[in-house]
């Protein structure tokens, strides 16, 4: 016997709908992710930018938001998989504090660096100038999606790295790139709250013990 004959017949409905909804996000996502989109994910969010920022989303512009962030969710657990972690806890509304296995990170060469010379932090993207940070030579996009700027802290009994993780308002302008396999867009952080309107800002934390040999360099 079927397991959806155990289901009345409403529930079966819903449950072919989300089936069917799931495989459409999968074939989707997998097709964009191998052949990529010819731009026409940046045109669509473009108008979709230009409602929300008016106050006019509709109903289609949210269902195809959160298609999309599925779709970077899902590709991201293949290619990205701490930035589809972070991404994940933020659309859920969860807030607070998300603690992470920061071990991995000691064995990233410019993690190292950056603590030997006891900066403040790192930022993953390889740019021009970031104050008192250390920059790394190249951008390193799983960490840049999941912290951009991971601030580090040492105490007697360890290193903290901590990151205040969140999506700059709509109207800050404020764009991140996604490379997904080939494809290729620039979303506005502001309109995850369009897709998701209660998702929350969180602290990304973890503490760990740092081996003696990357203990920083003495001023």
């Amino acid at each position: 016997m079927s397991l959806l004959a155990h289901f009345p017949h409403r529930s079966r409905r819903w449950l072919r709908w989300l089936a069917g909804l799931m495989m459409t996000v999968l074939v989707t996502g997998g097709v964009l992710f191998v052949v990529g989109d010819f731009g026409i994910v940046q045109r669509l969010l473009n108008g979709v930018e230009s409602r929300a920022i008016m106050g006019r989303s509709t109903r289609a512009d949210r269902w195809g938001l959160q298609l999309l962030y599925s779709i970077l969710q899902l590709g991201g657990r293949v290619a990205y998989p701490r930035a589809a972690e972070m991404l994940d806890y933020y659309c859920a509304g969860l807030g607070d504090t998300l603690r992470f296995d920061a071990q991995p990170l000691l064995r990233h060469p410019e993690v190292k660096q950056a603590l030997r010379l006891h900066k403040p932090g790192i930022t993953f993207r390889h740019q021009a100038s970031a104050g008192p940070f250390y920059i790394v030579q190249h951008t390193d996009w799983d960490l840049y999606y999941a912290f951009d700027l991971l601030y580090i802290r040492w105490e007697p009994s360890g290193v903290v790295f901590h990151d205040n993780y969140f999506f700059q308002p709509l109207a800050r302008h404020s764009y991140t790139r996604f490379h997904f396999g080939r494809m290729r867009c620039k979303l506005n952080d502001g309109l995850i709250r369009v897709a998701y309107p209660k998702a929350k800002a969180f602290i990304a934390y973890s503490k760990v013990s740092a081996p003696l040999e990357i203990h920083p360099i003495p001023d």
